[in-house]
């Protein structure tokens, strides 16, 4: 009886001082006893200023390209809003910036859709380098065990590590061209978003912007579509006679940038 009162007061406790570093509730500072040398808020003020650079410093690893686009003051002063709003609740600090598209989304910064839509995009290459790994991947040369007749009703299983973006703004040569120390292009805007590819690429994320076709293609693909719908559906923008030789260029693309693991017949 004696050990489960103890680890129930243990587990409040520590309930108490969550509490208080992300500033939920101020009554921790109860449990602490002041000396001469210092209060009791300022003992539990290095902890609470330790956890939040702790915390901006996990985020500035997450939103690299967002930091610098900010600079570090700036970038510090958006991450305590933002855990105002969104403290950690998750055991890994990896979740913490989930939310920082849709926090950004509602910011009052003036260039907020380009900042959010540059967060979202450092969040889906951290998805897709985190994402599982494939035990193998589709190789050209298995393209030889299908037989021609059995084209039409082949469907496709893609790596868990590739998703997609709809971006309005010029994100991803921004990113790179900050990445790789080049002069950045004024962010620019489209009333049409680009979709852009993204995967990891044996350890790399990588990513390449999609045309209309493709990108229905790739979507259909991954929901199921066999290569015949994937013709049939492609019909919209182009003619029956180069529809075919399309697809199947979109499928060798996909295979080449690794990220068709398996190709499945039915039955």
């Amino acid at each position: 009886m004696l050990a489960t009162t103890m680890t129930s007061d243990l587990k409040t406790l520590q309930k108490r001082f969550q509490n208080y570093l992300i500033g939920e509730s101020e009554d921790f500072v109860q449990d602490i006893v002041s000396t001469a040398d210092a209060f009791a808020e300022h003992r539990l003020g290095a902890y609470y200023n330790a956890y939040r650079i702790r915390l901006i410093n996990c985020l500035a690893t997450d939103f690299p390209a967002l930091q610098k686009s900010l600079g570090e003051e700036a970038f510090e002063y958006l991450v305590l809003d933002y855990l105002r709003l969104f403290p950690s609740q998750h055991p890994s600090v990896r979740w913490l910036g989930r939310k920082m598209t849709e926090f950004l989304q509602h910011s009052d910064y003036d260039d907020r859709e380009f900042l959010a839509e540059l967060a979202a995009f450092e969040w889906a290459q951290g998805l897709c380098f985190d994402a599982a790994d494939s035990e193998r991947l589709f190789q050209l040369e298995d393209m030889a065990d299908i037989s021609p007749e059995d084209w039409p009703t082949m469907s496709f299983e893609f790596h868990p590590s590739m998703r997609w973006l709809d971006l309005h703004w010029n994100v991803p040569p921004y990113w790179s061209a900050q990445d790789n120390a080049q002069d950045l292009p004024q962010p620019t805007h489209d009333a049409t978003p680009t979709r852009w590819l993204m995967w990891r690429k044996q350890t790399s994320p990588n990513w390449r912007s999609l045309t209309v076709d493709e990108a229905w293609a790739i979507e259909a693909a991954r929901s199921g579509a066999n290569f015949a719908d994937l013709c049939e559906g492609m019909l919209e923008w182009m003619g029956p006679d180069a529809v075919a030789m399309q697809a199947a260029g979109y499928l060798k693309q996909w295979i080449s940038d690794e990220i068709i693991v398996a190709i499945h017949q039915p039955g």
